[in-house]
């Protein structure tokens, strides 16, 4: 064997095992022209050894171990690595302290990847599809896609494609990827926003592989805690003290667990309470793996099992990011490994990275902390059936360890009892003397200058920071009696219990600690009611940017992924998407507009005789407008806006008309019900807000009008608005520019697409917000949406036009 460590290399393991002082250090070297030209210290120790590394080399790279005693032949578990890995292409090398001997078990090797098939992809479109759809007619547009992702898929090279609506996107993308996994034996993560595109493909676009000659095995995967657990739901029904509708609750997932189709919980027919839920949710802190009964039926598992098994994996944003996360942590993450990505709605990418990324630190998220450990009414919490397994007869506890374990359960619960109410008391205190109004406030340096600060946020903190590691530390000790104690699988469960709620305690002090020693992200209070009412506070925690966070975890990593969406561009340019995200230079770009002929199918609308937003009487004004247009369309109707009260004073203008249309408005029921209502009846008329910009199909004559007041700029007192706004300016940029207007036109883009979802769709978008036309973005603005027939000049005017497109597609 002839691979050697360059100078480099072996000098960082020298320097990590001399820090090791004597512990086994693992280590992921990259190989380069036969030589190891770097390495990552992954870890020290061989217990966690195997957990650590377990996903994380790729072929091509070598795990090094070393072994302190300087004998170099392999152990069992070094032969067990080296069959583990060798087979994926990884090396095991075993070397001595001083990294001048090594024993190559195995050499790393890089597969060559296989290219998609062309001429399979190329049969699909042109003879499998139109077999599985008689009528299907071939789009050229949807074949040309297919080829570039399969280019992408081919060559890890990143793809930017926007795919206008009717384009047949989802195809277009999932038939490389089914092709790249079958030629590979690999694996590719599709990735939504939505669970609406979720179920798409689930039910329509996935199964048409099938039908059209390709067959792929599939598997769709959430978050674990969306997972029923089967194990804690029995120990739950044993517990004795519920009252009588939770009890009825949990025979009812009992039932339901038995025929679900995969026991998440969006296959629910039915509310589940959040305290109920966390009682039998799966969770990674909880699970006893294979030694728990249930593991070879378990939910989670069965998932993770389907999911281990499948070419494509179907999966969010946020679970794919967390993913990654982790991954890029531990070097093992919670979904099987893949080797591509295809990021379905990927305009939400920044938004999505930003959600995982954000820290929020409440009074619900401190009390869901102790939720299972304390007693409730008359039902045993973790911390009492602890004490009853360490005092009774068949206790697993030492005899010297149990005279003071009474007095440790006692004091945990005493601590964890006054963090559950004295966390609600503390950022009660936070509202009500750092928030005079019902406004997030933002973190900066002049806030912490300010005497609030000084004699009021930072006390407050500081204390209940204190107060959780109290807690945590109370459970430290009790967890502490039980080191040596041997246990079995049904004692376990409590312990596991105090385990969690110690590391989230421990995690939320230190979060407190950390808002206010201050970092370079963006940290904000913000109002936070509890379930009843009571008035307190949150504080929050944000990246500024997450592009560096996407360069790390997604592009660094793969390569080879996919971003698609119908509205990815600005005036035909992907500048802001790829300054937000960190996209790589040498990603590859491509458009598809939308087959649909918009010019005959749509009127955009635009009103110039109505009052800017700024105006007073605004409100009022284009009221009149919507009631008018409404009246016009009789329903059928869309009204798009920005605010919660535009939704409301929109609504109460509609419903005094008295007419017998529904008034459909956003918090008067959810989202689905509102959507099936609005379904149902081609006169109903839905106001609503951010959820229903995206996401909404309503195809034929159910739509014809979408109107959108003002333009979706965001409220520009958010404070992670302000603190990126702010960044930009730092470096000279211009923020309106470069960030806020090209938000608002993707957001305006989703929701003028609500109208036109077929080729005999027909209607009409009527924009009243006059800034299109005096403001000199109003042009990069209209470029952007797709080219219907516009109507301008005064309402009458606009309206006699809107008539003629209404009255012909009645």
């Amino acid at each position: 064997m002839s691979l050697r460590f360059t100078e480099g290399a072996a000098d960082e393991l020298r320097r990590a095992i001399r820090e090791a002082g004597g512990v086994e250090v693992f280590a992921i070297g990259e190989v380069a022209h036969r030589e190891v030209t770097s390495v990552t210290i992954t870890c020290r120790g061989t217990e966690n050894a195997v957990p650590a590394l377990l996903d994380r080399p790729r072929a091509g790279q070598v795990v090094v171990h070393n072994h302190p005693s300087g004998d170099l032949r392999p152990s069992e578990p070094d032969l067990q690595l080296a069959h583990l890995y060798g087979e994926n292409g990884v090396g095991v090398v075993i070397v001595d302290s001083a990294v001048t001997r090594s024993n190559w078990v195995v050499e790393p090797h890089a597969p060559e990847r296989k290219r998609v098939d062309n001429d399979a992809l190329e049969r699909f479109f042109l003879e499998g599809l139109p077999r599985a759809m008689p009528g299907w007619e071939s789009r050229g547009q949807q074949l040309d896609m297919a080829r570039q992702v399969a280019q992408c898929l081919d060559e890890e090279r990143p793809l930017l494609c926007e795919a206008g609506t009717g384009t047949g996107k989802s195809l277009a993308y999932l038939v490389p990827a089914a092709l790249w996994a079958l030629a590979n034996d690999g694996k590719v993560a599709i990735s939504t926003y939505t669970k609406a595109l979720q179920s798409q493909l689930v039910t329509s676009d996935l199964p048409m592989l099938a039908r059209g000659g390709i067959e792929v095995r599939t598997a769709v995967l959430q978050g674990r805690n969306n997972y029923l657990c089967k194990r804690r739901l029995e120990l739950s029904l044993q517990d004795e003290g519920d009252p009588p509708e939770t009890r009825q609750i949990l025979e009812d997932l009992k039932s339901w667990s038995g025929s679900s189709a995969d026991g998440s919980r969006g296959d629910l027919g039915f509310g589940v309470d959040p305290a109920t839920w966390e009682r039998v949710l799966s969770d990674g802190d909880l699970t006893l793996s294979v030694r728990c009964p249930h593991y070879e039926s378990c939910h989670w598992y069965s998932a993770r099992r389907k999911a281990s098994a499948a070419h494509l994996i179907i999966v969010n944003h946020a679970l794919l990011l967390s993913d990654l996360a982790v991954r890029g942590e531990a070097g093992r993450g919670f979904l099987p490994k893949y080797a591509r990505v295809i990021l379905d709605e990927a305009h939400h990418l920044e938004d999505a990275g930003t959600s995982v990324a954000t820290e929020r630190l409440s009074r619900a998220a401190v009390e869901r902390s102790t939720w299972s450990v304390l007693d409730a009414r008359a039902r045993k919490g973790a911390l009492r059936k602890v004490l009853e397994l360490g005092e009774g007869r068949d206790s697993p506890l030492s005899p010297g360890a149990r005279p003071a374990f009474a007095t440790k359960v006692q004091v945990a619960e005493m601590q964890l009892s006054s963090i559950r109410s004295g966390a609600g008391l503390s950022l009660s205190h936070l509202a009500d003397s750092f928030l005079p109004a019902e406004e997030p406030v933002r973190v900066q340096s002049a806030t912490e200058d300010g005497e609030t600060w000084r004699l009021e946020v930072s006390p407050t903190l500081l204390h209940l920071a204190s107060e959780l590691e109290s807690a945590a530390e109370a459970l430290d000790q009790v967890l502490g009696t039980f080191d040596d104690a041997v246990l079995g699988e049904a004692q376990q469960e409590p312990l596991l219990v105090l385990r969690r709620a110690h590391r989230r305690l421990a995690a939320h002090a230190d979060f407190a600690r950390g808002f206010l020693a201050g970092s370079d992200d963006c940290r904000w209070v913000e109002p936070d009611r509890s379930l009843r009412g009571e008035r307190a506070a949150a504080a929050c925690r944000a990246p500024i940017e997450v592009g560096g966070v996407l360069t790390r975890l997604l592009w660094n990593e793969l390569p080879g992924t996919a971003l698609t969406s119908a509205t990815l561009t600005v005036a035909g340019r992907f500048e802001h998407l790829v300054r937000r995200c960190g996209v790589p230079e040498d990603h590859a770009e491509v458009v598809y507009d939308s087959p649909f002929d918009h010019a005959a199918q749509a009127i955009l609308a635009l009103p110039r005789d109505l009052p800017a937003p700024d105006d007073p009487s605004f409100l009022a004004e284009t009221a009149r407008v919507v009631v008018d247009a409404v009246t016009l369309a009789d329903g059928g109707t869309f009204v798009l806006c920005t605010s919660h009260a535009a939704v409301r004073q929109y609504a109460e203008a509609l419903r005094a008309t008295g007419s017998s249309r529904p008034i459909l408005a956003q918090g008067d029921a959810g989202r689905p019900i509102l959507l099936e209502r609005f379904r149902e009846n081609r006169r109903a008329v839905l106001v609503g807000t951010d959820s229903f910009w995206e996401g909404v199909s309503v195809k034929g004559e159910g739509l014809r009008l979408v109107i959108i007041p003002r333009l979706p700029f965001r409220v520009p007192s958010d404070p992670l608005q302000a603190a990126r706004i702010d960044r930009l300016a730092a470096t000279g940029a211009d923020p309106f520019r470069v960030y806020t207007l090209p938000e608002a036109v993707l957001k305006l883009r989703q929701g003028y697409g609500r109208l036109i979802r077929s080729k005999t769709d027909t209607g009409v978008v009527l924009l009243l917000d006059r800034r299109v036309h005096d403001k000199w973005y109003g042009q990069i603005v209209l470029r952007s949406l797709p080219p219907a027939r516009r109507v301008t000049g005064p309402w009458q005017v606009v309206r006699t036009a809107m008539a003629d497109r209404l009255s012909a597609k009645g």
